[in-house]
């Protein structure tokens, strides 16, 4: 979940003038985050480091430093069992237990290089996996969203499957960074992935790792209507671009009405985000809130003129919509341009900073909190929708690709929330 964040020379025209262009943003790293850096670094130079130290560290800052190279420093001279003092293992499990201890869990967390290297290919929408998107909560790591085709998908992983062992080995304690670590692997590679579900049965699938690349966007007309099924997987480097070309190509072909579906869209990337809302909302209109740790609240507002400012239409949401999918959901819903239908959504709503360490390692901070237009929060409420509905036990999901193969009647006997879905856009007007 690129971009940068631009600091300006004072803390105020920080706030009024700093974006963040997508989820992953790289301030330059500087008073407490150097602290961090230097801590990076504690395993062979620590004294080295605190001489070179910034004027900016408080006391207690210099305090912490100083117990925690205390601590080290026993822990080299006088362990029992020398082999096993790995200052690099021990560096990181001390950012990692800094950062657990800022209850932010799931969100704020600490990268290797090999997992920052990972994650930046999640970004690009190209990676090898299996198709899951995953999120921590209370110490367990669920499925927020299958990639849509991929195998986790085909194979029946669903949103909300709690993931319980990787290759028959538990990931207990492991929180989602690491278990996205053991999911991937080389491409062909198999793997033996165990969820349980939301009724306690518990099922391994056995899954071939594959590079996970596909389109984000598709489109087509729900049979014998004016309304289109617009669906939006991801949010990644294309995705705004692609969901245009769409919904364009749809109203070419005779479309008056839209669905967009950003069910099980796990988001990604805030300017794709901002420029998806920007295609149906006016120069003006506030896109989301964002409130940083001072309480200061700052609204991002729609740019432009919009592709398809009049086109009526209603988003579609459940558990699995989560972070960008949130913001164009909440966006939409509260300046009055779409009926939100569906279920509420996942809940993700901190602002997360990319902060590079020196050894290719990186803090993912959370340094505020998007809110809605209206003010609501989205971290851990989630977008309520206007018009609640379920897809129930035998319901399922049915994409535009499917639609080619169904009857209007097929299909909203399998899709629950596309017949409510549609039975909004159709009263509209």
């Amino acid at each position: 979940m690129s971009g940068h964040f631009n600091r300006a020379d004072t803390k105020n025209s920080e706030k009024a003038r700093g974006r963040e262009l997508s989820w992953w943003v790289r301030p330059v790293v500087s008073g407490a985050a150097f602290a961090l850096v230097l801590i990076t670094v504690a395993g062979g130079g620590y004294w080295y480091g605190y001489s070179q130290g910034p004027a900016s560290l408080s006391a207690k800052d210099e305090e912490s430093l100083r117990v925690y190279a205390e601590a080290l420093n026993v822990v080299r001279d006088d362990y029992v069992d020398q082999d096993a003092v790995r200052p690099t293992e021990q560096t990181y499990a001390a950012i990692e237990g800094m950062l657990d201890s800022l209850g932010d869990e799931g969100h704020t967390r600490f990268l290797t290089p090999e997992e920052r290297e990972r994650s930046q290919e999640s970004i690009s929408g190209r990676y090898v996996g299996v198709g899951v998107t995953i999120e921590e909560r209370d110490g367990r790591v669920f499925v927020v969203s299958p990639v849509e085709g991929s195998p986790a998908d085909r194979a029946g992983v669903e949103s909300g499957d709690e993931i319980i062992a990787v290759n028959g080995e538990t990931v207990e304690g492991q929180d989602a960074t690491a278990i996205s670590g053991r999911v991937r692997g080389p491409e062909g590679s198999e793997i033996g992935l165990t969820v349980e579900k939301d009724d306690g049965e518990r099922e391994t699938y056995e899954l071939v790792r594959t590079e996970i690349s596909s389109p984000v966007a598709s489109a087509a007309r729900i049979p014998g209507t004016g309304t289109a099924l617009v669906r939006l997987t991801s949010f990644s480097g294309e995705s705004a671009d692609q969901l245009r070309g769409e919904v364009q190509q749809a109203v070419d072909d005779g479309a008056e009405k839209i669905i967009l579906d950003l069910r099980d869209n796990g988001g990604g990337r805030l300017d794709q985000a901002r420029r998806i809302a920007n295609l149906f909302l006016n120069r003006g209109d506030v896109i989301y809130i964002r409130q940083d740790a001072d309480g200061q609240r700052t609204p991002a507002e729609a740019e432009g003129q919009p592709a398809f400012p009049d086109i009526p239409m209603v988003v579609l949401v459940n558990e699995g919509s989560a972070s960008s999918s949130e913001i164009v959901s909440g966006a939409l819903r509260d300046n009055s341009r779409a009926t939100v239908v569906g279920e509420t959504t996942f809940g993700t709503g901190t602002v997360l900073s990319e902060f590079d360490l020196s050894d290719g390692s990186a803090i993912l901070l959370g340094i505020a909190e998007w809110l809605t237009p209206n003010g609501d929060f989205i971290r851990e409420e989630g977008i309520v929708p206007n018009v609640e509905a379920t897809l129930g036990e035998e319901g399922e999901q049915v994409t535009p690709n499917e639609l080619e193969d169904l009857s209007r009647s097929e299909a909203f006997e399998r899709d629950p929330q596309l017949e409510a879905a549609y039975e909004e856009v159709a009263g509209d007007g």
